[in-house]
């Protein structure tokens, strides 16, 4: 089992189909601030349907296409980091992630995204990471801000989600900044 130590407190560990219970229950436990902002978390609501989902995710990190990881606080996971949309030719790819409700406004996610930057800019060979946020979402865009993402611009409706279309913030961080 890969480990990755970011503190004392905090590690990043790759995916198993073994982790599916634990992570299920942490959505149950945070369905609805979850589906506020992300789609699938309705969805997703039997240990089966979360094992198909890290099933994907560990065949998608094999092609190199999708690269995942699951965030322990003192051994316990908390929330789900993930780097997708991968244009190798351009080197760039998105991140997205979500954190259960406790570790909110700890600092927590920004810790780990400044660790999940130095992962994409050296070892997957990323020169530029992108991160759409609703406009809405204020935790989130401040984290952006807070390691140092630059707002491109706002998208008009460019999710479709919760029955409606949303306006995002589009962030960039290049590896050179």
């Amino acid at each position: 089992m890969f480990i990755d130590q970011v503190n004392d407190h905090i590690s990043l560990k790759l995916p198993a189909a073994t982790d599916a219970n634990g992570i299920l229950d942490l959505i149950n436990s945070n369905r609805m601030q979850l589906a506020e902002w992300l789609p699938w978390a309705k969805g997703m609501v039997a240990v089966s349907d979360e094992q198909k989902f890290l099933q994907y995710g560990i065949e998608k990190m094999a092609h190199g296409d999708f690269w995942f990881t699951i965030i322990l606080v003192d051994n316990e996971p908390f929330f789900r980091f993930r780097i997708a949309e991968f244009s190798h030719e351009n080197q760039r790819a998105q991140i997205g992630y979500w954190l259960a409700d406790q570790y909110q406004g700890m600092g927590v996610m920004t810790l780990c995204l400044a660790h999940v930057e130095q992962i994409a800019f050296t070892e997957l060979g990323l020169n530029r990471l992108e991160l759409i946020a609703d406009v809405k979402n204020n935790k989130s865009r401040a984290v952006a801000t807070r390691r140092g993402f630059h707002e491109d611009g706002i998208l008009k409706e460019y999710l479709l989600y919760n029955g409606q279309f949303h306006d995002v913030a589009m962030y960039s961080k290049l590896k050179s900044e």
